[in-house]
């Protein structure tokens, strides 16, 4: 009787092989595959992220360089040109700082800067800061790689300025950075037949595109009046200028069909500043400034080889309006109000606590 029992309990063989096939069957027709959730394993840090915290690390570490040489010169001849320079690191470092870092050592200098830092150094280091930053503007995402580049324009310019002040030699990644211009190829890709003309106020590459184009056919027209009016020496840098004018004219046409986009058609003659009689030089470092917040639209909203030439374009534009004797701005490429920015956390040496600074100048402690 009891080997009759366990016989009926004993399960049958094939019953578990065709239970396996089943499963197998269900997983390999589904993709599924059950792997253990590695949960110690952080989510890559976007490189945009990450650009942004090497700018603001190396801004910070140059303005903490600046207050120290600032310090140590005193009320001498270098003091003007050390606070502008932390003026404008103070401002860089606010539009890269985010709220989470918030802390005690975010502004603090190095230890020992006063004791180490030197105006060649700290050129040096100013200058390579500005130019890495460039570079990363040409990989990072549209919002970031516009900032980027305001940020690293500022900083190879205020190189330069520096060592021309303290008559030092220029840098030479800023030195090369002034012949940089980009080759552009035909593009062998297929546009449609009918382009549309995008809308003047319309975020896109063509629309970016085509203002930036409009800007040198402006410039263009402008410096070829300018040349007239200006003395001898200020016509020969009003001559190359109009020669760079339309070299970029022509990139930027190429690049305009290269995207399948409408180059605008160039009008018989523009508007004039009514200063432009009286002070030709000043009227071209406005219209200079005027085209970086156009070149600041096209690096945000391009890509590739658009973006190189945009990124490029907007050093050597703001760079032209130096030459012209406009003051560039911290950022430039950016259209914004300084005081808006997010202050700058500082340790306080007696406390130990963080405050906030949205000053110019660094406190004692940073």
């Amino acid at each position: 009787m009891s080997g009759q029992t366990s016989e009926k309990r004993r399960t049958t063989p094939w019953g578990r092989v065709l239970l396996v096939a089943v499963v197998a069957l269900l997983v390999a027709g589904t993709g599924i595959v059950l792997i253990p959730r590695d949960s110690a394993t952080p989510p890559p840090v976007p490189f945009s992220e990450t650009a942004r915290a090497r700018a603001l690390e190396d801004t910070l570490q140059l303005r903490g360089s600046a207050g120290a040489l600032s310090s140590a010169a005193g009320q001498g001849a270098a003091q003007p040109a050390l606070q502008d320079a932390v003026t404008l690191l103070t401002t860089q470092a606010r539009a890269l700082l985010v709220p989470s870092e918030v802390t005690p050592s975010a502004s603090a200098p190095p230890a020992g800067a006063a004791d180490t830092t030197t105006r060649a150094a700290f050129v040096a280091a100013l200058s390579a800061s500005g130019t890495q930053r460039l570079a990363d503007a040409n990989e990072a995402d549209g919002g970031m790689a516009r900032l980027l580049a305001a940020v690293g324009s500022a900083q190879v310019l205020g190189a330069e300025k520096l060592a021309g002040a303290w008559q030092l030699p220029v840098p030479n990644d800023a030195a090369a950075s002034k012949t940089k211009m980009p080759a552009v190829t035909p593009s062998t890709a297929p546009c449609p037949s009918v382009s549309p003309t995008p809308e003047p106020t319309s975020a896109t590459t063509d629309a970016a595109l085509a203002a930036t184009v409009r800007t040198h056919q402006e410039a263009v027209y402008a410096y070829q009046v300018a040349l007239k009016r200006l003395d001898t020496a200020a016509a020969g840098t009003a001559a190359k200028g109009l020669a760079t004018h339309e070299l970029l004219l022509q990139q930027g046409a190429a690049l305009t069909r290269a995207n399948c986009g409408d180059i605008p058609a160039s009008e018989a003659g523009y508007r004039l500043p009514g200063q432009f009689a009286q002070d030709p030089a000043a009227a071209l470092a406005a219209l200079e400034s005027s085209a970086l917040p156009v070149l600041g639209d096209l690096v945000a909203l391009s890509t590739g080889e658009t973006r190189a030439w945009a990124v490029d374009g907007l050093l050597a534009a703001a760079r032209r309006s130096q030459t012209w004797g406009a003051d560039v701005p911290a950022l430039p490429g950016l259209t914004l109000d300084a005081g808006e920015l997010p202050p700058l956390p500082t340790p306080d040496s007696a406390t130990g606590t963080v405050t906030t600074t949205s000053g110019s100048t660094p406190s004692p402690a940073g």
